[in-house]
């Protein structure tokens, strides 16, 4: 279980600003009750699709930090919101939240730039932590995406490594991107490496550009699909 306390003490005092977007009025009433549960969250958008999400940040006059986002809704799913997204208000972070638990649509939701994935069955105590995290490390998968990513990569029954890579990764660039994986933060990677905070940075910007993805968590499943690394 997750320690509560301890996420309220990590998260920063400014508010986070939140939107959701999901089709079932229900769930999505939970999540903004969970949500203003604590003083940090500010909800300040719901939709229930896409396109109505999409309308209301264009007309807002503030954005959202993160958006909770289902895939499967009416009009405009969670694939085409996330790429109108990523395109159009790229500081914006986004969690998947959804009932799919298969790795295609996990991979092509990070593909397309989503920063974490959580199934929703997902403790709510989870959510929070989730949110926390995309926040300071970029991405957010827990132990069943980690190990279903895995499953599949073991599946195909033959290894990626080397395959696609545009350039040579460099020994230093390795370690970074293994603890990247086992989810530390850059001060966490700068304390174990000897490095500083701004050169881990550094590494990260020039891992997410030589390996032609969207953010952090794209590096991430990166890394598993070409077997740059391995979770235990």
């Amino acid at each position: 279980m997750f320690d509560i306390k301890i996420i309220e003490m990590l998260i920063e005092e400014d508010n986070i600003k939140i939107a959701i977007a999901d089709d079932h009025d229900l769930f999505r009433a939970g999540i903004i009750k969970i949500l203003q549960g604590y003083s940090q969250f500010e909800v300040i958008l719901e939709a229930n699709n896409g396109k109505v999400l999409l309308e209301k940040i264009n007309t807002s006059l503030q954005l959202p930090d993160i958006i909770l986002l289902d895939i499967r809704m009416p009009e405009m799913d969670g694939f085409d919101t996330a790429s109108v997204l990523i395109k159009n208000f790229p500081s914006i972070k986004i969690v998947v939240l959804s009932m799919h638990d298969s790795a295609r649509h996990i991979i092509r939701m990070i593909e397309l730039g989503a920063h974490g994935y959580l199934f929703k069955n997902a403790h709510p105590d989870e959510v929070i932590e989730s949110i926390k995290l995309v926040l300071e490390n970029d991405y957010y998968f827990n132990d069943k995406i980690n190990s279903l990513l895995q499953k599949v990569i073991r599946y195909k029954g033959k290894s990626h490594r080397d395959l696609d890579i545009p350039v040579a990764i460099t020994p230093r660039e390795l370690q970074v991107l293994e603890l990247i994986c086992k989810e530390h933060t850059n001060n966490e990677i700068a304390e174990l490496l000897f490095l500083s905070a701004r050169t881990i940075e550094g590494h990260r910007k020039n891992l997410v550009s030589k390996l032609g993805v969207r953010n952090i968590a794209g590096l991430v499943v990166y890394a598993l699909k070409h077997e740059l690394v391995k979770i235990t």
